[in-house]
């Protein structure tokens, strides 16, 4: 499926770029000692679309699902599935996709001595990319993969292996582990146990 046009924030606020990651390093550039702006910032764009700035310390591939931490004024954000949300039960929790204007960016991990990325979560509005295993339905209700972390699949896993995402769909066609899978999203959140 055809990405659409490329969106951008409509937010009256100076410096927002959806597309950039910042990577903080406070040896190697003092002079810019925290990012932008504080994480839990919210941004409005084109193509309904809404976003939340966040940070994590991992590698996140384009299109992937992450899940808000629960930890007040935190805004960590981790990827959905495999063991990371089987540790515990986190309904409720905010859900938002990493991909920019195109569905394509990618946050890299900080290495040593950078201590964290920081960079903008899709949480509402036409997505042009959610991470899918095959065949993943259109139009269905979505669960996290068990066995793929930050992807989304129509198929449950089962009772305290899967959570389903609800506020969350893929659209216009199945989905494909290739992708891109454009989608809806309506502040998905952590549902009940699959």
């Amino acid at each position: 499926m055809a990405v659409g046009p490329a969106m951008y924030s409509t937010t009256n606020m100076e410096g927002i770029d959806i597309n950039a990651v910042f990577i903080l390093n406070t040896v190697g550039t003092p002079e810019i000692p925290r990012p932008p702006f504080a994480p839990g910032q919210l941004a409005w764009g084109t193509d309904g679309s809404e976003w939340v700035f966040c940070t994590a310390s991992i590698t996140i591939a384009a299109g992937s699902i992450v899940v808000v931490s629960a930890v007040p004024a935190s805004w960590s954000v981790a990827l959905v599935g495999g063991a990371t949300i089987a540790v515990g039960a986190p309904f409720g929790q905010l859900v938002g996709v990493v991909g920019g204007s195109l569905g394509s960016m990618v946050v890299p991990a900080p290495a040593a001595p950078q201590t964290a990325t920081f960079f903008w979560i899709q949480v509402a509005g036409n997505c042009p990319n959610i991470r899918t295993v095959a065949a993943t339905a259109a139009n269905a209700l979505l669960f996290d993969s068990v066995t793929t972390a930050g992807v989304a699949t129509s198929t449950a896993g089962g009772p305290g292996s899967s959570y389903q995402i609800t506020g969350m769909i893929i659209t216009q066609a199945t989905g494909s582990a290739a992708g891109p899978n454009s989608g809806i999203l309506n502040n998905p959140t952590i549902g009940t146990s699959a």
